[in-house]
């Protein structure tokens, strides 16, 4: 017997999707991810005892359990037919495991929560970018996903300096307990999310794996942006160090420079759609990444007084990217496989981050910060020139497939 569809998502007259909802919670929940940053040092080494490599560990760790969790979440989402529980459950548990940073006594008991909590945030978030595919098909599915795009990079960008406000005014403590109290306002706002519409009965796990499979094109868009997650994960570390060489200058200048970049990059994501929509999703990827990889591969070559003004065009051409990125893993997985499909996509981005720093790290200490910033920009023209190269073979596909007059 087949389930009866829920009633259609209340959208726009226009009939463009309502993101409101599904941005905020975006937004809320990247916010989390560095709102607890300033307080770290206390927490881990201070009163754990902890040192610096525990500190680190504490974010590696969550990127881990990204890893493992986010694909299992997407299956059974897919599986179920169910978005909205998948996003109650997961904020609500990251609340209460948040709170519970403030009993640990120890900095293993510390990174056993802290792994739990990433599997239940990523299910959280990874199923609100569902929301949005779900919601945003047809012609406005580029606008929505700039919109998503910008969500979670203004989240990630604000979270730290409004945790150091927390932490400079109520103690070290405030930004945990913040972060706890804002994922619970978050659980309770996503009960007013609506469900997408079913297609056809429940999907067993075979065949969601099934259609998956059955799309390889999917490997484009995880393995671009893969590629972007490892520069930027290069770029936050490598940076910082190249300002200290460069600059001499404290982290106020270093976070003023970032900002210069973060905030084009945040703000100019729900215009990108109407490139992707003009040129398609793989030229406006294309496109992207060149402008992205010439900019970044040069950094390491600028006077100081260039620096500032350079990370403005770096931002803008990072901003390109993301959005028909994301529009082109949606359009490419069917509605009974998009929770999976964009679960890879979180899955690839998070290995893709994990392993930037890493890179950068050992880069910059063997030949130097220019040749770390150039090897950055090289792969991102790399991956530029491949999916170029998709997007070109596609048009002479659709031409040759064109009836003739």
């Amino acid at each position: 017997m087949t389930p009866s569809a829920p009633a259609p998502a209340r959208d726009r007259p226009d009939g463009r999707p309502a993101l409101a909802l599904p941005c905020l919670l975006l937004f809320g929940a990247m916010l989390n991810l560095t709102l607890i940053v300033p307080g770290l040092k206390e927490l881990v080494i201070d009163e754990l005892g902890g040192t610096v490599a525990d500190a680190a560990l504490f974010f590696t760790v969550e990127m881990i359990a990204y890893l493992l969790a986010a694909p299992l979440w997407g299956l059974a989402s897919d599986r179920l037919g169910r978005r909205r529980p998948f996003v109650v459950v997961g904020f609500l548990a990251s609340g209460a495991l948040y709170a519970s940073y403030l009993a640990v006594d120890s900095v293993a008991a510390l990174l056993a929560l802290r792994f739990v909590q990433g599997a239940c945030s990523v299910m959280g978030w990874s199923t609100v970018m569902t929301v949005v595919a779900d919601r945003a098909d047809g012609p406005h599915r580029a606008r929505a996903m700039g919109a998503a795009g910008a969500s979670l990079i203004l989240g990630v960008g604000l979270g730290a300096p409004l945790g150091g406000a927390l932490a400079a005014s109520f103690g070290p403590h405030a930004p945990l307990w913040a972060a706890a109290a804002l994922f619970g306002v978050l659980g309770l706002a996503a009960m007013l999310l609506e469900e997408p519409p079913r297609h056809g009965e429940r999907q067993s796990t075979r065949a969601v794996l099934g259609q998956l499979a059955r799309t390889p094109a999917l490997a484009l868009p995880w393995a671009f942006y893969f590629v972007e997650r490892l520069t930027v994960g290069l770029f936050v570390v490598v940076f910082p160090l190249f300002l200290d060489a460069t600059t001499g200058g404290g982290p106020a200048e270093r976070g003023r420079l970032l900002g210069y970049f973060l905030i084009p990059f945040a703000l100019l994501q729900p215009v990108t759609y109407r490139l992707a929509d003009r040129l398609g999703a793989r030229t406006a990827m294309a496109a992207g990444a060149a402008a992205y990889g010439a900019a970044l591969g040069v950094v390491g070559l600028l006077p100081a007084p260039a620096i500032a003004p350079w990370m403005v065009v770096l931002g803008a051409a990072a901003a390109v990217m993301f959005p028909p990125t994301l529009a082109l893993t949606a359009e490419l997985a069917g509605p009974a496989a998009r929770a999976t499909a964009m679960a890879g996509f979180n899955l690839a981005g998070s290995l893709g981050f994990a392993l930037g720093p890493l890179a950068g790290a050992a880069l910059s200490a063997r030949a130097g910060y220019a040749v770390a910033f150039a090897a950055a920009g090289a792969l991102a023209l790399a991956a530029a020139a491949a999916v170029g190269v998709a997007a070109l073979r596609r048009g002479a596909a659709r031409r040759l497939s064109r009836p003739r007059a």
